[in-house]
């Protein structure tokens, strides 16, 4: 059942063309260090939808101990009803940001939503952290973020959607 349920998480129900990433900004972050950590989602599933979550699968790299919520922000402004919570399925810990149905997207441009988070990533300069993530929309749209990147780190082509990656300096 829970093999069902993870596998489930990362299946695409349903992808519109991608022409912006789920990335983190910056894409670096210091190595053991407890920051804030902002991840922008660009893409909406499709023209006819609006997002309604995203699921961020935690890698074992980061310490949770020291994570916070920050903030759901649109336009620079705290997105209303918007939460974040680590949540457990199996050995697997996720950070889920839920709310109302917002537009977002295209191409990282004014409606991006930007979601804020403090933890400590551990591990040595040069690591790279890989952040599967699953984009919820109304109408049971969603967009798995689960591509490998090229290992130059380059973006793969613009249709695809890449594993937003957080590189340890």
């Amino acid at each position: 059942m829970r093999i069902a349920l993870l596998t489930s998480v990362f299946t695409v129900i349903g992808v519109a063309s991608a022409s912006a990433h789920v990335e983190f900004n910056p894409d670096s972050a210091t190595a053991n260090k407890n920051q804030i950590l902002d991840l922008r989602v660009p893409h909406d599933c499709s023209a006819l939808t609006k997002t309604s979550g995203i699921r961020i699968l935690i890698p074992a790299a980061v310490n949770l101990t020291s994570f916070t919520p920050g903030a759901v922000s649109q336009h620079g402004a705290i997105l209303k009803g918007w939460h974040e919570k680590i949540v457990k399925s199996g050995s697997r810990t996720f950070l889920d940001v839920k709310g109302p149905a917002t537009t977002s997207g295209p191409d990282g441009g004014k409606n991006a939503i930007d979601i804020k988070f403090t933890v400590t990533p551990t591990g040595k300069a040069g690591v790279q952290l890989k952040f599967p993530a699953v984009q919820y929309c109304n109408g049971g749209i969603s967009v798995s973020w689960i591509q490998p990147r090229p290992a130059d780190g380059s973006d793969p082509a613009e249709s695809a959607t890449p594993v937003p990656v957080l590189n340890l300096k």
